[in-house]
């Protein structure tokens, strides 16, 4: 049976969208499991019934150095730019988009306009979730990697992801000059480099629960 190229291709962007949502749902349980199953272990070789969050977290946090934390936060930041870009700047999947708001789709800084307003927004949500408790660390993103034992060569793939997904959101940029014109190679990297990036970003959530598996 001869394969139908032209379907295959088309299949690929929702099989690729829905293995970055599920890789990064995927990675959010395993974040929450892996803190929990060391919660409870350090419950028990301490020989106690239960360890405040407080005092668990403080145990287990390692400082991994102000530079990547900044770098890390930055591929972050950028994933989600990348994710607006790619599935927001034209329609796509969803049936809204950037090119609804028509004042800001005619403006010649739109496209800038628009990831300033993404980035700025995350950069709010992550200052405000800093601002929580210390039972509740593990909600902050600017700690998730001091959670996690990370080498420097993870460290340096971390941050490389920065410009992976600087890619990337050029690659959708093109995609919105040329609509409604559309470029399925330009569409497929792009989500290709987010799916990558977004792979290495979690990539210390995955390790970690798989290690405890062994």
């Amino acid at each position: 049976m001869a394969i139908d190229i032209p379907t295959v291709m088309n299949s690929l962007f929702p099989a690729g969208t829905l293995l970055l949502a599920l890789l990064l749902i995927f990675a959010a349980i395993l974040h929450i499991n892996n803190l929990n199953r060391v919660h409870k272990l350090m419950a028990v070789l301490q020989h106690k019934k239960e360890v405040s969050k407080a005092i668990f977290y403080k145990e287990m946090t390692v400082p991994q150095g102000s530079n990547f934390t900044a770098l890390a936060l930055a591929a972050w930041i950028m994933l989600t730019v990348a994710v607006a870009y790619l599935y927001l700047l034209v329609p796509t999947v969803l049936p809204f988009s950037y090119m609804d708001i028509a004042e800001l789709a005619s403006s010649t800084l739109g496209f800038a306009i628009f990831g300033i307003l993404v980035a700025c927004l995350v950069g709010a949500i992550i200052l405000f979730l800093d601002k929580l408790p210390e039972d509740h660390r593990d909600l902050r993103p600017m700690e998730l990697y001091s959670f996690y034992s990370i080498s420097k060569t993870m460290k340096k793939m971390i941050s490389m992801t920065v410009i992976a997904l600087c890619i990337s959101v050029l690659l959708s940029a093109y995609i919105g000059t040329i609509f409604p014109a559309h470029s399925q190679p330009a569409e497929l990297l792009s989500l290709m480099l987010l799916v990558v990036s977004a792979g290495v970003l979690v990539m210390p959530i995955y390790r970690e629960a798989w290690e405890a598996r062994r």
